[in-house]
């Protein structure tokens, strides 16, 4: 990583953790939320993001300020209400462009991420497996199985929500 620029920038923005979520409807909406932004990302600038994981999904908050971390249920609200917060998708810093023709070289930044969350055909190529395949390159498909593999983590290891 010694060749890598790492850059942080600071944002008007505030998010927490994707898993201090106050109910299911709140966490799935915030993950579709981070697919969109995904997408969106790979459709109009041409880059993934490479590093899907707890760490780098977020929802985004007003203030930095318990009542919106953690806030309390109106009262006046149905039983079909839950918050909505909009997510944030964070660490673009192992992205990779395609905006030219993407490269299928095999180098270490193909396989950053998050091991966990990772896709099983870039860990078989990591690991030399041969039903793997040939080297093909980091794709969309591998960001889209790494958001299954985090909501499948989160969904089996948590207690319920916040």
């Amino acid at each position: 990583l010694e060749d890598h620029l790492h850059l942080r920038a600071a944002f008007t923005e505030c998010g927490i953790s994707i898993t201090w979520f106050s109910c299911a409807r709140e966490f799935f909406n915030t993950m579709m939320g981070a697919v969109v932004g995904h997408f969106n990302g790979y459709v109009h600038w041409k880059v993934l993001q490479c590093n899907i994981s707890d760490t780098n999904v977020w929802m985004q908050i007003p203030k930095p300020e318990l009542e919106f971390i953690v806030p309390d249920w109106p009262n006046d609200k149905g039983p079909g209400w839950c918050p909505k917060q909009m997510d944030l998708l964070g660490d673009w810093g192992y992205g990779e462009d395609f905006s030219s023709n993407p490269s299928v070289q095999r180098d270490n930044l193909s396989f950053q991420g998050t091991f966990p969350f990772q896709a099983m055909q870039l860990m078989a190529w990591e690991g030399g497996l041969h039903w793997a395949g040939p080297f093909m390159g980091h794709t969309i498909q591998h960001d889209l199985e790494a958001v299954v593999w985090l909501m499948w983590m989160l969904c089996i290891n948590l207690n319920g929500p916040f």
